[in-house]
């Protein structure tokens, strides 16, 4: 595991009861220390934050990418189209996970980038199929209303 240089310490206060969870994680082996559980849940946080930043725009969902605070928990330097993918994998593949999440999930399944890229593309498809049915459902339904309505169909 690649070493963590700390830059600035921050000071938690916690109850009893909030430590003894801490440790329990600790203990159960799932992280090493409570700093590094502390420092996961912060990034988790922050990550989540950053999407529920409203968008400049209503028509277009927010990039955790785009929070200087989401590429905090990224380990590594991306270019911004690989954060992108990243960003798109975590929430379209793995349901609005972390992006540090999904890029576990990445390396430790071994899966190439390209094949990464597909399976993004693959996903966005199958969303866009999913909205257009949805419209033509809707669709459908108004205009079965509409015929009713004209008399050409009874209720």
């Amino acid at each position: 595991m690649e070493a963590v240089k700390e830059e600035e310490r921050v000071g938690v206060r916690c109850s009893r009861r909030e430590l003894q969870f801490l440790d329990s994680f600790v203990v159960s082996g799932e992280f090493r220390t409570r700093s590094e559980l502390i420092r996961e849940a912060l990034r988790d946080f922050l990550a989540r934050r950053a999407r529920e930043v409203p968008a400049e725009n209503a028509t277009t969902r927010p990039r955790t990418h785009e929070a200087p605070a989401a590429s905090a928990g990224v380990p590594g330097s991306f270019r911004p189209e690989e954060l992108e993918l990243l960003t798109d994998y975590a929430d379209l593949v793995m349901n609005g996970a972390s992006i540090g999440d999904a890029l576990a999930a990445i390396v430790r399944q071994g899966i190439p980038m390209e094949r990464v890229r597909q399976v993004v593309a693959e996903q966005r498809g199958l969303v866009r199929d999913s909205a257009e049915r949805r419209a033509k459902v809707e669709n459908a339904g108004r205009n079965s209303q509409e015929l009713e309505r004209q008399g050409y169909l009874g209720p």
